[in-house]
C-alpha cells in the first residue's frame, strides 16, 4: 500500500506549497496522504481543499517539538481544525518562533555571520522561516559552501548559532493532540537514539499518557530498525504509521510515498476511512 503519513510544506519547512504536495501525492498515486507542518496547522484547508479537486484521501496533520533530551516529535492526525485549545497553543509557539529568529539573526552577527532577518525571510519567500532558510543565505553570501555546512559549523543542534526552540513536554504535546480530537504517533523513534529498554521505557510512558501509534516505517530507516519498532509498537498495541518525511528541496535524498505491505498498515488506513 502506497502512503505517506509524514510531510511538510512552505508552511514549514519545505519547498513545495500543500496545494503542490497533495498534487504530486494524486500523481504518484498515493492511497492516504498528510501534511505535518513543524508546531502549525496554517496550511491545513489549502490542503484540503486541494485533497478535495484531485480526490485525494487526506488527513489533517501536524508535526509538533517536544522538550526531551534527544529528537522527540508528536505527530497528530485527525484533529478539528478550529479547536481553540489547540489552536492558541500553536500561535503562542509560532510568537515565539518569530523572536527566536531575531535572536538567532544576532548570534549569527556576532560570529561574524552578517546576514539580516530581510534576507532570511526573503529566501523563505513569505513562508515560515526555517533553518534551512537562514542556511542558504549563508551559502548564498559566500559563508559556507553548502547548506549541510551550515548546519555541521553553525546551525545544528548545540552549534554555535542555534537558539533552541520552546517545546511542549511529550505529556503535553499528547494531551493537546486528543484534545483537539486527534490520535498522537510518535515520530521518526530512531532519532531518539536508545537502546531497547530505554526506548521501551519511554514507550510504556508515552502509552499511558495516551500516545496512540508509532511512525514504525521511516524513510531514513534500515530494515533492522523497521522490525525492531514494530515489534514494540506491536506489544504496546499502537497503530503503525509510515512516512517520508519530504521537504522537496530541502530533503534531496528522500521521495513522497512510502511502498508497505498491506497488512502492516491497513488498520491504520481503515481507522481514518
Amino acid at each position: 500500500m502506497f502512503v505517506d503519513f509524514h510531510s511538510h510544506s512552505t508552511f514549514s519547512d519545505g519547498t513545495f506549497t500543500p496545494k503542490e504536495l497533495v498534487k504530486m501525492a494524486k500523481d504518484k498515486n498515493l492511497q492516504m496522504f498528510s501534511i505535518t507542518d513543524h508546531d502549525n496547522i496554517d496550511g491545513q484547508q489549502e490542503a484540503f481543499s486541494a485533497a478535495t479537486s484531485f480526490g485525494v484521501d487526506y488527513i489533517a496533520g501536524v508535526e509538533i517539538s517536544c522538550e526531551y533530551p534527544t529528537m522527540l516529535d508528536m505527530l497528530g492526525y485527525g484533529y478539528s481544525l478550529g479547536n481553540k485549545y489547540l489552536t492558541e497553543t500553536l500561535e503562542e509557539l509560532k510568537k515565539y518562533r518569530i523572536s527566536r529568529n531575531v535572536m538567532m539573526i544576532e548570534r549569527l552577527n556576532s560570529l561574524g555571520i552578517e546576514i539580516t532577518l530581510e534576507e532570511v525571510a526573503a529566501q523563505a519567500g513569505g513562508d515560515v522561516i526555517g533553518r534551512p532558510h537562514f542556511a542558504r543565505v549563508m551559502q548564498n553570501k559566500g559563508y559556507v559552501n553548502t547548506k549541510e555546512d551550515a548546519f555541521e559549523k553553525y546551525l545544528g543542534d548545540d552549534k554555535p548559532g542555534y537558539i533552541r526552540k520552546k517545546r511542549l513536554t511529550p505529556q503535553a504535546a499528547i494531551e493537546l493532540i486528543t484534545l483537539a480530537g486527534g490520535v498522537a504517533v510518535l515520530a521518526h523513534p530512531k532519532y531518539l537514539n536508545q537502546d531497547y529498554t530505554r526506548f521501551e521505557n519511554l514507550v510504556k510512558h508515552l502509552k499511558e499518557w495516551g500516545l496512540w501509534g508509532m511512525e514504525v516505517f521511516y524513510s531514513k530507516n534500515s530494515y533492522s530498525e523497521n522490525v525492531f519498532f514494530e515489534e514494540i509498537a506491536l506489544k504496546y498495541e499502537l497503530f503503525i504509521t509510515a512516512g517520508s518525511d519530504y521537504h522537496g528541496a530541502n530533503s534531496i535524498d528522500v521521495s513522497l510515498g512510502m511502498n508497505v505491505d498491506t497488512e502492516k498498515i491497513i488498520k491504520t488506513v481503515q481507522y481514518f476511512r
